[in-house]
């Protein structure tokens, strides 16, 4: 990612942060539960830091959330070939706990990743696309249910998926303490990624990852709470078959959140972040993604919540076509 692209993003970090710290007045915290639970599934990036828009208020929950993408992107440079024709499921076992007393929560994020063919996808795809008029990314010009998950450098393999694999991908670490616990709230929050999955076949990149972010919470009224996240991830290289040096990157999000009833909170979301691949002359990798979100989450009773969304490459680079996502909350 060039230095222009990360001026862009911090700039529009920056102004996302003033108007989110300046916003009305502020609202009750109780009932609500925070952003929805969606990560950039697109498979190159899913294991290097994959970071999320969260709440700067910490919690003691259990959440397991499933994601389902479609991606297809087939293109070559002079060095680089990346061809993905895809779906990807991806199942969280997310565990936060409080530590002394409210204002620290240390978490635990064990992803387990399967990458298949189009089975699912590929005919409402193509139905979707037509009816709307919408490009098809050249998903068209290959066979139906097709799969293919193959990235080379300068003619050498880097990656080589396989279908229909279940996989553990990286697990993620966090710690997040509240810095500001009035409105707004105000957290930091860092983690660690391990590299406990296989880089060779896309769940892992077989090298340590970090990251740090500002976590910001601004309610507005008694019925709507906004949520802001800017950070940065720190990652070294994807070691599969070839290792391949990768960028720093940052990231930043925001969301909005409001209590529709009792029982049904509806969300929308927005997530940017900056490509950790150097270089490559393929725009869909070098550009930064962007991916807008819907959905909501209802409580079936106190403490137990199930969640729903829906989310669209707005850029068309660096996310799936579009991602699918439920999960079930249990907070103690």
């Amino acid at each position: 990612m060039t230095i222009r692209t990360n001026k862009k993003i911090l700039i529009a970090i920056i102004l996302c942060l003033a108007s989110f710290l300046f916003l009305g007045t502020a609202g009750t915290v109780r009932g609500f539960e925070g952003p929805l639970n969606i990560r950039n599934s697109f498979p190159l990036f899913l294991s290097i830091g994959s970071p999320s828009i969260i709440s700067a208020e910490a919690e003691n929950s259990v959440d397991l959330n499933l994601m389902y993408s479609s991606t297809y992107l087939v293109n070559t440079s002079g060095e680089w070939s990346f061809n993905l024709d895809l779906e990807a499921a991806i199942i969280d076992l997310q565990i936060k706990r409080l530590f002394f007393g409210d204002s620290v929560e240390l978490s635990l994020d064990i992803p387990v990743l399967s990458f298949n063919s189009g089975f699912f996808l590929d005919g409402f795809l193509e139905s979707y696309h037509s009816a709307l008029g919408f490009p098809d990314y050249g998903r068209s010009n290959r066979p139906p249910n097709d799969f293919l998950f193959e990235v080379t450098h300068n003619g050498r393999t880097v990656v080589a998926g396989k279908s229909g694999e279940i996989a553990l991908g990286d697990i993620r670490m966090g710690i997040k303490k509240a810095v500001y616990v009035k409105d707004p709230y105000v957290s930091l929050y860092g983690f660690v990624e391990f590299p406990t999955g296989d880089p060779e076949s896309g769940y892992g990149n077989g090298a340590l990852d970090t990251g740090v972010a500002l976590l910001v919470n601004k309610g507005i009224g008694d019925s709507v709470m906004t949520y802001f996240n800017a950070g940065a991830v720190f990652t070294d290289s994807f070691r599969a078959e070839e290792t391949i040096d990768l960028e720093d990157y940052l990231y930043g999000a925001a969301g909005v959140e409001w209590l529709y009833s009792g029982n049904l909170s509806l969300n929308t979301q927005f997530f940017i972040q900056g490509s950790p691949f150097r270089n490559t002359g393929i725009r869909a990798i070098d550009e930064v993604a962007t991916i807008l979100s819907f959905g909501g989450r209802y409580r079936i009773n106190p403490g137990r919540f199930l969640e729903f969304s829906f989310s669209e490459d707005t850029n068309t680079a660096g996310a799936p076509d579009f991602m699918v996502g439920f999960g079930y909350r249990y907070k103690f």
